[in-house]
């Protein structure tokens, strides 16, 4: 029998959200897909898990007031990066790409055009999302821009995923180590600390792969050999 307090831990908690939000809306197919698999368990095995590696480009940070420009997602596996599998696109957009984003990921307006439009593409999303568990570094702005489209397309409230944050991982293995108080924590700068090779470009995809090859040397450094369970990970908040 399970200890009681597993009752009450974050995941055991969003298992049952999850539930109760497929129970009480009328969910589209890409988005019921995604959420009526089952949310891992506490004792699960990281490693053992398949996971979703993915990042936005957005013309801002403001969910509410900005847009998705650029999606990248691949999948990992039993440990293993699965580029054969790898999707990245562009999304058709009327909206002026600011010049301090496109700066960074190199996207331009006209460059859209022709892009995927943003249901189909956030339909393809979910559809990858079924039975993963979600990763990416400093995954609130993720979360932000999926959560403000189901709000502004469907009308629902935030739904409940299962993240894995590189960022609250990294930040958690630095304070247990004594270093928060001198830690950058950009992604950059992390996969340097965990000698990951450096990228010299910036996209969607390309942080995606940044993300997944940083979640598997995060497990080796937190639990070489040991089974590393789920449960004992911090996670991204999924309110």
């Amino acid at each position: 029998m399970a200890p009681p307090w597993q009752y009450f831990h974050p995941l055991r908690r969003l298992a049952r959200r999850r539930q109760q939000y497929c129970r009480q809306h009328d969910l589209p197919p890409a988005l019921a897909a995604a959420l009526s698999q089952p949310i891992p368990d506490v004792c699960d095995d990281a490693k053992a898990l398949d996971f979703l590696a993915l990042d936005l480009e957005t013309t801002g940070l403001d969910p509410s007031q900005d847009h998705i420009i650029s999606l990248g997602y691949l999948p990992v596996a039993q440990g293993n990066i699965c580029l054969s599998q790898a999707h990245e696109c562009l999304v058709q957009s009327a909206e002026a790409v600011k010049p301090e984003t496109a700066v960074i990921n190199h996207i331009v307006p006209e460059m859209l055009v022709t892009g995927t439009p943003l249901d189909e593409a956030m339909d393809a999303l979910f559809f990858a999302m079924a039975g993963k568990v979600l990763v990416a570094h400093g995954a609130q702005l993720e979360q932000g821009f999926i959560n403000q489209y189901l709000a502004r397309q469907y009308g629902l409230p935030a739904a409940p995923w299962c993240w894995l944050d590189t960022l609250a991982i990294e930040k958690s293995l630095t304070v247990y180590q004594g270093q928060h108080k001198h830690g950058d924590f950009r992604l950059a700068s992390v996969r340097q600390r965990h000698c990951l090779p450096e990228y010299a470009s910036h996209g969607a995809l390309i942080d995606a792969l940044a993300a997944a090859e940083l979640l598997l040397a995060l497990l080796h450094t937190l639990f070489h050999d040991r089974p590393a369970k789920i449960g004992q990970l911090p996670r991204a908040q999924c309110d």
